[in-house]
């Protein structure tokens, strides 16, 4: 029997990635918050590339948490900062994108 997904805790997730718009960070203080928002070690990845179509900055990120039945990924859409703000900040997130699956 395939097992239910975690709606519930989907929707938090979801709401709580959202709120991330908006905000600045840094690439380590963000890890640390999604890492607290997913109750895992979450690493990102920069994918972002000179040579791609996209225009946007961006960060992949995964999570894999069998104990919570939560799996997916995520895109971090940002924008890169001039010079970095008083806490280090460098980035500002401009978008959220997120796949349960």
């Amino acid at each position: 029997m395939e097992e239910l997904r975690n709606v519930e805790k989907e929707k938090e997730i979801s709401i709580r990635l959202e709120s991330l718009v908006g905000n600045r960070f840094d690439k380590e203080s963000l890890e640390k918050t999604l890492s607290i928002i997913f109750d895992l070690e979450i690493v990102l990845d920069d994918i972002s590339h000179e040579e791609d179509e996209l225009g946007d900055y961006n960060f992949l990120g995964h999570f894999d948490s069998p104990d919570k039945n939560l799996y997916g990924y995520f895109d971090i859409y940002f924008l890169k900062m001039r010079r970095p703000g008083f806490d280090g900040s460098d980035l500002y997130v401009t978008e959220v994108a997120i796949e349960f699956e």
